[in-house]
C-alpha cells in the first residue's frame, strides 16, 4: 500500500532525525510520542469529554430503558433525543480515537524498523536496555506500560459509580481490566523500543487526562489525590452554553438532518399509537355490540320456541275408550 508505507517512511525519517539530534533512540522515541500525542490533543480532548457526558447522562437513560424498554423505536428516539438536549454526540467519542489509530500504528511499524536494524543509534543502548531490538532484560517497561493503562482505564470512569449494571458493559468492564494483563504478556518477550513507545504513550496519556476529565474513580482508592477545577479542565464548556451551541447545532447542518429524522420518527410513532389505541376502542364497541346482538337474537329465538295458544280438541276424533282390566272383570264375577 504506497499511501500507508510513504506515511511510515515519514515517521522513520522523524525518529532518525530526533536520534541524531539528541544522540539516543530512546530519547527519539520518547520526543516524537509526546509531539504527536500533542498534536492529536484536540481530538483526544473531544473524544474524553463526550465519553464522560455520556456517562453522566446514564441514569436518564436508565429511566429511559425502564419507560420505554419494550419499544425500541421509541427508545432510540428518545435516547437521541437526550442527547441532543445535552449537546452530546455519540459518534464524537469513537471517531477522534479511529482517526488517531493509524498515526499509533505508524509509530508502532517505523520504531520496529528501525530497532531491527539497529544502525547508528539504535544499534545503541537506553538507560538499562542493552539493545531497544531485544526485550527489557528487567521487565520494568512492560509493568510500567501495564500500570499506565490501567490507570488510564480507571480514570475514564466516574468516581462513586461502582461496577456497571448492565451485563454488557459489565463485561466490557472486566475485559478492560484484563488489557494490562495482555500488556505484560506481549511486552515479556517484544523487543524493548515499542514497549518503550507504548509505556511513554500510556504515562503521557495519564497526564493529559487528568487535565480533562480528572482522576476519575481513581479517587475511590485515592481520596487524597488532587484536582483541578471543572472551569480549569481543557476542553471545559458551561452545561448551558453546551446546550444552547446544541440547540443551534440541531437547527442546521448534519445535527439539523437527525433532529429532522427524529421527529419524524417520534411523529410516525404517536400516530401508530393512536392508531392502534382507535382499532382497540373500535373492537371493544363492536364487541359490546355482538353482545347485544347475539343476546337479542338469543331472545327471539326462545320466543319461537315457546307454545302458543293451547289447541281446541276436534269434534270429530272420539275418545279412544280404555279396555277393562283383568282385574276388573274377575271382581265383577
Amino acid at each position: 500500500m504506497p499511501v500507508w508505507s510513504q506515511f511510515v517512511d515519514l515517521i522513520e525519517w522523524s525518529l532518525r532525525y530526533f536520534g541524531d539530534l539528541t544522540g539516543s533512540a530512546g530519547l527519539s522515541i520518547i520526543i516524537l510520542t509526546v509531539i504527536v500525542k500533542t498534536i492529536l490533543l484536540p481530538l483526544t480532548v473531544k473524544a474524553l469529554r463526550s465519553t464522560l457526558a455520556m456517562q453522566e447522562l446514564q441514569p436518564k437513560v436508565k429511566e429511559l430503558q425502564k419507560r420505554y424498554g419494550k419499544d425500541r423505536q421509541r427508545l432510540s428516539a428518545e435516547t437521541m433525543k437526550l442527547y441532543q438536549e445535552n449537546g452530546v454526540n455519540p459518534m464524537s467519542g469513537c471517531l477522534p480515537m479511529l482517526l488517531q489509530m493509524p498515526v499509533f500504528f505508524g509509530l508502532y511499524f517505523a520504531i520496529r524498523s528501525l530497532t531491527n536494524e539497529s544502525v547508528g543509534v539504535w544499534a545503541d543502548g537506553f538507560l538499562w536496555i542493552p539493545d531497544l531490538s531485544s526485550a527489557d532484560p528487567w521487565k520494568v517497561l512492560p509493568f510500567a506500560a501495564a500500570a499506565s493503562q490501567f490507570v488510564q482505564m480507571r480514570m475514564t470512569r466516574p468516581a462513586g459509580q461502582g461496577k456497571p449494571d448492565d451485563p454488557q458493559q459489565r463485561m466490557m468492564y472486566t475485559m478492560m481490566n484484563f488489557m494490562p494483563l495482555m500488556v505484560i504478556v506481549i511486552g515479556w518477550t517484544f523487543a524493548a523500543g515499542p514497549v518503550l513507545y507504548w509505556t511513554i504513550s500510556a504515562l503521557y496519556s495519564v497526564i493529559q487526562q487528568w487535565f480533562i476529565t480528572g482522576w476519575g474513580s481513581m479517587k475511590d482508592w485515592f481520596p487524597w489525590l488532587p484536582e483541578l477545577p471543572d472551569a480549569k479542565r481543557l476542553g471545559y464548556v458551561d452545561p448551558e452554553v453546551r446546550r444552547q451551541r446544541a440547540a443551534e447545532a440541531g437547527q442546521s447542518g448534519f445535527f439539523g438532518i437527525i433532529n429532522k429524522k427524529m421527529e419524524e420518527q417520534m411523529k410516525r410513532i404517536e400516530e401508530e399509537k393512536e392508531r392502534q389505541s382507535a382499532e382497540a376502542g373500535d373492537g371493544q364497541s363492536s364487541g359490546g355490540k355482538s353482545k347485544k346482538k347475539s343476546k337479542k337474537q338469543k331472545g327471539e329465538k326462545s320466543e319461537r320456541e315457546e307454545p302458543s295458544q293451547p289447541v281446541a280438541p276436534r269434534p270429530d276424533l272420539v275418545p279412544r275408550r280404555s279396555r277393562p282390566r283383568k282385574s276388573d272383570s274377575t271382581a265383577g264375577s
